[in-house]
């Protein structure tokens, strides 16, 4: 595991949810500004965008007060995103060029990176607080 202390695992995390957060709100914004592409991929992908936005909030809060039950549901909830943003990415690339190329523009690609960063600064932090309270109740 990463020998580093919880307070840096803590900023990173919250610098990458903050960061997350900001690309999750430009891809929506994005989303409904292009008309170009499958409209029913942009409402997918902007509901799949949204419910991640409103449990990365709710992980902000977890992350500052080292809630372990949230930071876990964030961790479940960045995971199945970005498995379902990259599912979404093979799925367009492979139906037409064309549409991947429209729909997999910058903000997308960008919140894609930003949130599997974030899954994993969550799961480093997650362990560390895991270990932390272990120690606490072991008495160590």
């Amino acid at each position: 595991m990463c020998a580093c202390p919880a307070i840096i695992l803590k900023i990173a995390l919250l610098i990458s949810i903050a960061c997350a957060i900001a690309f999750d709100v430009m891809e929506i914004l994005s989303d409904s500004v292009n008309t170009t592409t499958n409209p029913v991929l942009i409402k997918i992908n902007s509901g799949a965008c949204f419910i991640a936005f409103v449990f990365m909030t709710i992980g902000l809060y977890g992350a500052l007060m080292n809630t372990l039950c949230i930071i876990r549901l964030l961790l479940i909830v960045l995971v199945a995103f970005c498995l379902f943003k990259i599912v979404l990415w093979i799925v367009c690339v492979n139906l037409s060029r064309a549409l991947a190329d429209a729909f997999t523009q910058l903000w997308f690609q960008l919140n894609t990176a930003s949130s599997i960063i974030c899954a994993v600064l969550t799961t480093m932090f997650c362990m560390r607080l895991h270990e932390q309270t272990r120690e606490f109740q072991l008495g160590f």
